[in-house]
Parts: structure tokens; C-alpha cells; sequence
């Protein structure tokens, strides 16, 4: 059974996924994913835009922290808005720099980025439904749409919203999110000999 099925209702954590989640927490983690993006349909478009893009961000930041040394201070403010990974360009650059996703979820991520930046650039009315949005929506959700999830979540947004871009949008979140939280990629990178002095 898939993690994200068509009615999105009660959900099952696959092994594979459970393995990389703490158990007791899993089912709550993947229920609380599953109303974030179910919430993402009943959104404007550019909240829509703005708050998946966020999550993104988010998972990001916790996937670096995961290989990262723990600053000896304790705070580390690396990850701040000024700092040199306070910006989701940065994060996702990084990320994929270090092996730590591939290149159809970088590119993903880098759609994901241009369209939260032209909806939370603009002052006017924006819609996903409009040319430039529709196109770039269409480019983030042609690797996505091979993947299992897809096909499991995507006839549940199309039913749930009248907009197929905010249903292809929704369903792309529902994807990166999957890969990025519950995809097997929080492991720890080991470098067996560091650079020393």
C-alpha cells in the first residue's frame, strides 16, 4: 500500500519509511504531511505557492543539518535569513552539491523556488492558471508525474479543486515532500577521513 493513496484519508507508513522515521512518530508525521498539502487545495494560489515552498525549505534545512557537524557553540545561526544558507537557492544548491538529493529533485526544487519568488515578488493578482505560472508548473511536474505517488495522489486534487494547475501544483508538493521527509535520504554521511591539520 502507498503511503499517499487516492482518498488521502488513513495512512499506512510503508517499511522502508518507517525505518527512516522515528516510530513512534511516523504515522503523526505522515498524517500531519497529509493535511499539509491536502490544506495546500483549499488555498489561494499564491499561499498555495508560498507555503509549499516553505515546507521545501524547511525539509531542507533539517536534510543539511542531519550531515552536518553540530556547531560547538550550541546556536548556530548558519541557517539564518543573512547567513550563507539562509535562502532556499542556497540550500538546495548545497544539497545537491553534497549527493544528498539527485538532479530531477534539484531541478524540482529550483521550479518550486521560481515560482514562490514570482508570487511572492508581485503585487499583482497571480494565478497559476496564467501563462509564465502555468508553464513553470508544467516543467516542475514532468519528472514528477512518473512517480508512484503521483498517480496516487493526483485524481484526489483534481476531485478536490476546480484548478488542474493548483491540483498539478498540490500534487508536486505532495511528491517533494514525500521524497524529501520520508524518502529514505535521512541517513548520516560518514567521511571516514576528514581534512585535518
Amino acid at each position: 500500500m502507498g503511503l499517499w493513496p487516492t482518498t488521502l484519508g488513513r495512512l499506512k507508513v510503508t517499511e522502508s519509511e518507517r525505518e527512516n522515521t522515528v516510530p513512534s512518530s511516523a504515522d503523526a508525521a505522515v498524517e500531519e504531511a497529509v493535511e499539509f498539502v491536502l490544506g495546500l487545495s483549499e488555498e489561494s494560489d499564491r499561499s498555495a505557492v508560498i507555503l509549499g515552498a516553505a515546507r521545501l525549505d524547511l525539509a531542507l534545512e533539517r536534510l543539511l543539518k542531519q550531515v552536518m557537524h553540530h556547531h560547538p557553540g550550541g546556536s548556530d545561526n548558519l541557517f539564518d535569513p543573512d547567513r550563507p544558507l539562509g535562502s532556499f537557492s542556497a540550500k538546495i544548491a548545497l544539497s545537491y552539491r553534497l549527493g544528498l538529493i539527485n538532479h530531477d529533485l534539484e531541478h524540482s526544487l529550483q521550479m518550486t523556488r521560481r515560482l514562490r519568488n514570482d508570487f511572492a515578488h508581485s503585487a499583482d493578482k497571480a494565478y497559476l492558471a496564467d501563462s509564465p505560472h502555468e508553464d513553470r508548473v508544467r516543467e516542475l511536474t514532468k519528472d514528477l508525474q512518473r512517480s508512484d505517488t503521483w498517480e496516487e495522489a493526483h485524481p484526489a486534487f483534481i476531485e478536490k479543486t476546480d484548478s488542474k494547475p493548483l491540483a498539478d501544483f498540490c500534487t508536486a508538493m505532495t511528491v517533494l515532500i514525500r521524497s524529501l521527509e520520508f524518502g529514505g535520504i535521512h541517513t548520516t554521511v560518514v567521511i571516514n577521513h576528514p581534512v585535518t591539520l
